[in-house]
C-alpha cells in the first residue's frame, strides 16, 4: 500500500474542539508516518503527549515528529528509552528462553514480535512483558525448569487455585523481567469457551523470527494476524497501537482466504472484522475490500460497527472507557448475540460506577506449591477433557471441554508427585 504525500500547511488551533482534532490528527499521522509543521500551544502539546501515552504510541511519536517540533515533546524522550530498554531486556530474556526450552515445542506471541516486524521503528513498540505459549502437556516441564534455573513465580494464590484455570501464569526472570507464561491464548476461562483456539495446531505451524542475537519461533503469519485481532478486541480495540498492530502484520499476509478461515476456525470472525475495519478507517490499512463479506458478518453488526465508529473514533479517545471499547468487547458473530451481550454490558458499566467502592481490600497470598499443583494439575485435566472431546471417543460428551474442574483422582493427588521440587528424585 502506497500512502499519500505529506499534505502542506499546518495545524491551527482556534478553539479547544479543534485543538482536540488537531491533536487526534497528528497522532494518525504519527502512525501513518506522515510529518507536517506542528502549530499547537502548549496546553494542546501536552495534551498530544498525554494522548500519546494513553494510545501507546509514544515512543513512535518523538521518532516520527521529531524533538525540535516542539519544545513539550522532549517529554517523550522518556517514553523512547523505556520502549528501548524493555524490548533490548526482553530480547536477552528470549534467548535465556531459547537456551532453557531448546527442546520444547514453544513460541513467542505478541509484544516482543510485533515491536520488530510490525512496528513502524522496530523496537519502539511500547509493550511490558513477553508473552511465551507452551503446548497444556509441557507447562509442567517449563515450569520446572524455569524454578531450577532461578525464574520466580509471582502469581496469587487465588489465581492458580480457581476452580477454571487461567489460561496463562507470570514469572519473573532472574535479571527481572515479566514472563507471561500461556498454555492458551484466550486466558479467561469463559472466553476459552466462545474462542476454539487450539494450541497444539497453532505451535504445529510456528515459524521462525529473529528477535535480537537470537532465532526463535512465533505463529505463523495468519494465525499472527488473527490473534492481534482477537486480542485487540477483547481489549477493546480503543487504542491506536492495536490498530498500528494490525496494519503491519496485514503486509505479511499472502492468504487471505486462510486469514478467514482461520478466523471462522476460531469463531473470531466478528473481532477481526471490527478491528480490521477501525484500521482500514483509521490508518488506511489495505484490506481485501470484501473482507467483511468473506467473514460473513450480518449486516446489523457490521452497522452498528460503521456506528460506533463514526460516534467514537478511536484517534479521540482518551480514556479506556467509551464506546468503541463497549462494542469491541461485547462484538458476537450474531446480531442476538451482540445486543444481549452489549446490554449485558451497559448495564454492568452502569452499575460499577454507582456502586459503592468497599471499606478495604482482602490481603491476597503468594501462590505456594499446593497452588500450582491445583494449577498444573487442572490444566492437564482440561487438556485430556479437550483432546477426548476432539477425538469422540466413548469417555465424555460433546461439550465435556467446557465443563471446567478436575476429577476426583486429579483431586488427590499427593503433593510430594509435584515436579517442580528443587531437587527431582
Amino acid at each position: 500500500m502506497t500512502r499519500s504525500s505529506a499534505p502542506t500547511g499546518s495545524y491551527a488551533v482556534p478553539a479547544p474542539r479543534v485543538a482536540a482534532r488537531a491533536v487526534s490528527r497528528t497522532l494518525v499521522d504519527v502512525c501513518t508516518g506522515v510529518v507536517r509543521p506542528l502549530a499547537l500551544d502548549p496546553a494542546a502539546t501536552q495534551t498530544l503527549v498525554e494522548a500519546a501515552r494513553f494510545h501507546r504510541v509514544a515512543p513512535l511519536a518523538l521518532s516520527v515528529l521529531g524533538r525540535s517540533a516542539h519544545p513539550g515533546l522532549a517529554a517523550l524522550e522518556a517514553d523512547r528509552l523505556c520502549a528501548m530498554a524493555t524490548h533490548l531486556q526482553a530480547c536477552g530474556v528470549i534467548e535465556q528462553l531459547a537456551h532453557e526450552l531448546a527442546d520444547i515445542e514453544w513460541a513467542i506471541i505478541k509484544g516482543p514480535v510485533f515491536s520488530e516486524v510490525a512496528h513502524p521503528v522496530a523496537g519502539l513498540r511500547s509493550y511490558n512483558d513477553v508473552d511465551v505459549l507452551v503446548a497444556p502437556d509441557s507447562l509442567r516441564e517449563v515450569c520446572r525448569r524455569l524454578h531450577l534455573a532461578g525464574w520466580l513465580l509471582v502469581d496469587f494464590e487465588d489465581m492458580l487455585a480457581a476452580e477454571d484455570p487461567p489460561g496463562e501464569m507470570h514469572w519473573v526472570s532472574p535479571p527481572g523481567a515479566l514472563v507471561d507464561l500461556h498454555w492458551s491464548i484466550t486466558n479467561m476461562p469463559s472466553r476459552r469457551r466462545l474462542f476454539e483456539v487450539p494450541t497444539a495446531a497453532l505451535l504445529e505451524r510456528r515459524v521462525p523470527v529473529t528477535l535480537g542475537p537470537t532465532t526463535v519461533w512465533t505463529l505463523d503469519p495468519c494465525d499472527t494476524f488473527v490473534h492481534a485481532c482477537l486480542h485487540a478486541a477483547q481489549s477493546g480495540a480503543n487504542k491506536l497501537v492495536y490498530l498500528v498492530d494490525v496494519d503491519g502484520l496485514s503486509r505479511l499476509v499472502s492468504d487471505w482466504d486462510e486469514v478467514v478461515a482461520r478466523a471462522r476456525q476460531w469463531g473470531a470472525t466478528s473481532q477481526v472484522c471490527l478491528v480490521t475495519r477501525r484500521a482500514r478507517r483509521v490508518l488506511r490499512t489495505d484490506l481485501p475490500v470484501d473482507l467483511d463479506t468473506r467473514l460473513g458478518i450480518p449486516w446489523p453488526v457490521r452497522a452498528l460497527l460503521a456506528l460506533t465508529d463514526r460516534v467514537a473514533p478511536v484517534p479521540g479517545a482518551r480514556r479506556n472507557a467509551g464506546v468503541a471499547r463497549l462494542v469491541a468487547r461485547a462484538v458476537r458473530t450474531t446480531t442476538t448475540g451482540t445486543v444481549r451481550v452489549l446490554s449485558r454490558s451497559a448495564a454492568r458499566a452502569a452499575l460499577e460506577r454507582v456502586r459503592r467502592v468497599p471499606p478495604g481490600i482482602a490481603l491476597r497470598r503468594r501462590s505456594d506449591e499446593a497452588s500450582l499443583e491445583h494449577f498444573l494439575s487442572a490444566v492437564e485435566a482440561e487438556h485430556q477433557r479437550v483432546g477426548i472431546a476432539s477425538t469422540g471417543t466413548t469417555e465424555g460428551t460433546p461439550g465435556d471441554h467446557q465443563r471446567r474442574g478436575r476429577p476426583v483422582a486429579v483431586r488427590t493427588r499427593r503433593r510430594s508427585d509435584l515436579a517442580l521440587r528443587r531437587h527431582p528424585e
